[in-house]
């Protein structure tokens, strides 16, 4: 048998996040109430959507929630864990209008501060950098201290009342800091003297620490499709795993086969991947009329994907790009019409357009499965030479399907 071939900001600065977000609020300081839509994604152990929401609100009485159906400022929180380190990504408005702006940070809390400043300054050019206290209600002679106000010496209070001094004073600090290093402050910071102890709380102010019922949490808290958003898993750069693949079209009968794969993940606004994959596949014996054959494909793959969908918190559905490359084999056997069998071995190359599902297993295993059309970038024809007679002719299209399982670190 022969061959014959025709080719075809830290939040830790956020002195520095303010002048950032401040390109976002634009020259028009409405005094206006804005509605927000909030879309909010975070990966396990993040605060809630409603944390997010009242770091905003405490920051400025300019934002509120949306209601269903009401025009609102499009907010599109993304929060991933990659490498040790938190990084957020918000996206205020929509269209070609839309401004992005990314943080991060040690811990998700700190993004989630950050990105909620941002988001009160493009609302609110004059919101506050640290998020201010609700407004303490009248008090009575026989309610001196009502549990969760601020005390009089300015301290921020606890929920069952007493003040917390040192959450005041890091407060405090961090104001006055932020006042002392902003842009076109003349005046160094300031020293800030530490809250004077609280007071014992009394009993009547313990009586009204027990925790309040839970409400549910706001439209703007949810997706559009008005059900609470799933945290994302967190995301780990680089999985080792093995795939079986089945290829059509490149023999007579499937190749079948697999070998081991390497990928990369990274978090650019979506989530994207990098894999390199080797791969050994055969169809053992084949019965071509005169005579048998068999055919041997090796082959190197490299895919890029993107995460464009993700239907559930553990499942990720993307369109990939691949090419591959490598040498296919056809080997002749000895039959009742042919009496001496050859081999050829020839280059392999193709391209495909693929799509692929990634279903996370727990906190370090994934699997998936991924398939489409290659387009050969040389077509290929196996004949017997004596009696004359095509073995198989590669067509323009073939089809290729992959299952791996790896592990993530």
């Amino acid at each position: 048998m022969r061959c014959s071939g025709s080719a075809v900001l830290h939040p830790r600065r956020l002195v520095a996040v303010a002048v950032l977000a401040g390109a976002l609020a634009g020259s028009d300081a409405r005094a206006e109430v804005q509605p927000l839509r909030i879309t909010y994604e975070a990966h396990e152990g993040c605060p809630s959507p409603g944390v997010f929401l009242r770091e905003l609100t405490a920051r400025t009485s300019r934002a509120r929630a949306a209601a269903p159906d009401e025009a609102a400022l499009e907010v599109r929180v993304r929060i991933t864990r990659s490498a040790g380190a938190t990084r957020g990504r918000i996206t205020l408005g929509a269209g070609e209008g839309a401004r992005v702006r990314e943080v991060g940070g040690a811990t998700c809390a700190e993004v989630v501060a950050a990105l909620a400043l941002i988001t009160a300054l493009r609302v609110d050019p004059t919101a506050s950098l640290d998020p201010q206290p609700p407004a303490a209600e009248p008090r009575s002679t026989e309610d001196p201290a009502p549990g969760g106000a601020a005390d009089p010496a300015g301290g921020a209070a606890t929920a069952g009342g007493a003040a917390d001094p040192a959450g005041a004073a890091r407060a405090a600090g961090a104001a006055e800091a932020a006042a002392g290093e902003a842009p076109g402050s003349s005046s160094p910071p300031r020293a800030v003297a530490p809250p004077p102890a609280a007071p014992p709380a009394s009993p009547a102010q313990v009586a009204r620490a027990a925790p309040a019922p839970a409400r549910p949490p706001s439209p703007a808290a949810r997706g559009s499709s008005g059900s609470p958003r799933q945290p994302l898993p967190e995301e780990r750069r680089w999985t080792l795993g093995l795939h079986a693949s089945a290829a059509s079209g490149v023999t007579p009968i499937a190749l079948l086969g697999g070998g081991p794969f390497l990928e990369l993940r990274a978090d650019v606004g979506v989530g994207v991947s990098l894999r390199g994959a080797l791969e050994l596949a055969a169809t053992g014996a084949v019965d071509v009329g005169p005579g048998g054959a068999s055919f041997t494909r090796g082959i190197g793959r490299l895919d890029a994907c993107a995460d464009l969908f993700r239907p559930a918190r553990w499942l990720a559905l993307a369109p990939c790009v691949g090419a591959e490359g490598g040498f296919l084999r056809g080997a002749g056997q000895v039959g009742e019409a042919i009496a001496e069998a050859k081999q050829a071995t020839v280059p392999w190359a193709s391209l495909g357009l693929l799509a692929r599902a990634t279903a996370s297993l727990g906190a370090r295993v994934r699997a998936d499965l991924q398939g489409g059309p290659q387009l050969p970038l040389v077509r290929r024809s196996f004949v017997f030479e004596s009696p004359a007679q095509l073995v198989h002719e590669v067509p323009a299209v073939t089809w290729t399907l992959h299952a791996g399982a790896g592990l993530s670190f």
